[in-house]
């Protein structure tokens, strides 16, 4: 199956949580779904319900979900007639401006958003990063975009430098569009570690490792042993701009306890996919779930997973976790096929952009950073540069 029959799976997934159910038939599927109705609703049962617990956020779920569809599909045409440059080079003023604004932001008013608004947090000492509120949805849209331009300034250094000498080349090399694609690589990886954000750490560490790892069969030797020196270079570019005492300690004293909070999370969250385990709570439900399944104190309210997962299988259950495993299985393995083929310039393109994808993927083990609306564009804008059929391939499919 397809990515466009896997996709077409998982809307019609979301669509049926939607559909007014007998409620014996909803009980059958949904083993949970009595005691959340008892403790979430005055008087008697309706004898009709959705497999939802929560329609209005699962109709809500459903628009985005279309959209990003959407955009995919009319991204990756885009990209199939052209423009693969264009739009990764809009990429990287957006992201060098991203950067800007947050280390500016954080050296002038740290707890308002763009310096001008205070954001509508759970804590009365917030800590925004320039649109964000929290460090690790930053740290997403940077994982996505950061491989992408790496990627385009290897190829484009790569397609330069290929049988010219050095002495006729520099010139070519550093100009203006190059200076713009390595300033803004270095200062957005600056602001990702600079966030302190741990599993955007973790995850930029990944992709530069596939970077380096995959890119390597293309290069030879001498060209592998440059790359991974190039790829130190930024990374030592980007340290300065960390509190190493404060990543110190996010990494190691405040990591047992911020596990056993995750867990305690986790923990909950898997009591409601195992009530729920064929349809789920219903798609964007899990924060109303929780006003039942959260057993800690609330200090503070779960109302996402901290695991990306099991967040879909809380929500969706096998009925929306199947199809999408098979939209990610298909979307890997078309990339992966397309990348075999690719000449040099597109095969840089494609690989920071799943090189990208791969280290949201890791993120997504501990975060959630794909509930942001701009994330979640911007990683159906990457996935289409990763599957997209390049017009300028070694041989068709």
């Amino acid at each position: 199956m397809g990515e466009r029959g896997a996709q077409r799976l998982v809307v019609v997934a979301v669509a049926v949580q939607l559909v007014p159910l007998p409620a014996i038939v909803r009980d059958l599927l949904s083993p949970g779904a009595a005691r959340l109705d008892a403790a979430l609703h005055f008087g008697p049962r309706s004898a009709v319900a959705t497999l939802s617990i929560d329609p209005s956020s699962t109709v809500w779920s459903l628009a985005v979900g279309v959209t990003i569809a959407a955009v995919f599909w009319l991204a990756r045409a885009h990209f199939e007639q052209g423009g693969l440059r264009q739009v990764c080079r809009g990429l990287a003023w957006i992201g060098l401006a991203l950067a800007i604004v947050v280390f500016v932001q954080r050296f002038t008013s740290p707890h308002l958003i763009y310096g001008l608004f205070a954001p509508e947090t759970h804590t009365s000492n917030p800590s925004p990063f320039g649109p964000y509120v929290n460090r690790n949805d930053l740290a997403t849209w940077l994982l996505l975009a950061v491989p992408l331009v790496l990627g385009y300034a290897i190829g484009r250094t790569i397609v330069i430098t290929r049988g010219r000498r050095w002495s006729g080349v520099i010139d070519r090399i550093v100009d203006p569009r190059m200076v713009l694609l390595l300033g803004s690589t270095v200062l957005m990886a600056a602001c990702l570690v600079s966030s302190l954000s741990r599993s955007g750490v973790v995850g930029l560490a990944a992709s530069l490792a596939i970077l380096a790892a995959t890119g390597r069969r293309r290069l030879g030797t001498t060209g592998s042993h440059a790359l991974a020196i190039a790829l130190m270079v930024l990374l030592m570019l980007a340290l300065p701009f960390v509190n190493a005492g404060a990543m110190a300690f996010r990494f190691g004293d405040a990591l047992p306890g911020d596990i056993g909070e995750r867990v305690n999370i986790w923990s909950d969250a898997w009591s409601m996919a195992r009530d729920f385990p064929l349809a789920g709570l219903g798609a964007g439900a899990f924060a109303r779930g929780m006003l039942v399944y959260q057993h800690v104190p609330r200090t503070l309210f779960f109302n996402h997973a901290h695991n990306e997962y099991l967040q879909v299988l809380t929500e969706g259950g096998l009925l929306l976790a199947l199809p999408l495993a098979l939209a990610c299985v298909a979307t890997l393995l078309t990339a992966v096929r397309h990348l075999r083929r690719d000449v040099v310039a597109v095969f840089w393109f494609r690989l920071g952009a799943l090189a990208g994808l791969l280290a949201v993927a890791i993120q997504n083990a501990w975060d959630t950073g794909l509930r942001m609306p701009a994330n979640a564009i911007l990683f159906a804008i990457i996935a289409a540069i990763a599957v997209h059929r390049s017009p300028h391939s070694t041989r068709g499919d």
